[in-house]
């Protein structure tokens, strides 16, 4: 459907609302649910934003927690990483940093390509595990637009295919009833104005 059609569209929708005789209920139904589709697409937008707040408010929880309970050092590589044979898999390398006054070695999984000798980031958590780095407050934010997108946006799909649907079986309903017309005008009316009368 491009603009100009939508356009029209929109007009007929319009009309079919006002006080015409000649509009069919048909088309007030089509109309009247395309205004609730578009009212119940304009109020999921409150309802997307307290999607979005509440897992803003719940990943900053984990921010804070994580924050709290990892700590970084720095590590110097011994062995570089090689080149993974499958594209998903992950580049280990083994690596040495000091806690407190020992020195620990340990294989964990590299950030990217990195040399012998390259210092990296490696975080633990209190027990002395190797972890992956905290959340960090971007990524909360991140988290709560996608929530409230995906939200919205499944609100507007939905409501794109409940008007779909409804315009197809309302469509039906009237070829049916042009049909009906058409047989009539065409084979007479068999009597039919006589018993209106």
């Amino acid at each position: 459907m491009n603009v100009g059609s939508f356009a029209r569209h929109l007009r007929w929708n319009v009309r079919a609302l006002q006080r015409n005789p000649l509009t069919r209920p048909s088309d007030r139904l089509e109309a009247l649910t395309y205004l609730a589709l578009l009212l119940t697409t304009l109020l999921a937008i409150p309802f997307a934003t307290h999607v979005a707040d509440k897992a803003y408010a719940s990943t900053m929880s984990f921010v804070q927690e994580e924050t709290q309970t990892r700590h970084p050092v720095q590590a110097q590589v011994i062995t570089g990483t090689s080149t993974p044979t499958d594209l998903g898999e992950p580049l280990y390398v083994a690596a040495k940093w000091t806690e407190g006054a020992q020195e620990r070695t340990e294989r964990i999984v590299s950030p990217g390509s990195v040399a012998a000798g390259t210092k990296i980031t490696v975080w633990l958590d209190t027990t002395g595990k190797v972890v992956s780095a905290p959340l960090r407050p971007a990524d909360a934010s991140i988290n709560a637009t996608s929530a409230g997108w995906s939200v919205w946006l499944l609100v507007v799909v939905f409501c794109g295919l409940v008007g779909m649907a409804v315009r197809k079986v309302l469509d039906r309903a009237r070829s049916r009833s042009w049909d009906r017309a058409l047989e009539l005008f065409a084979y007479g009316d068999d009597g039919w104005a006589n018993r209106r009368g």
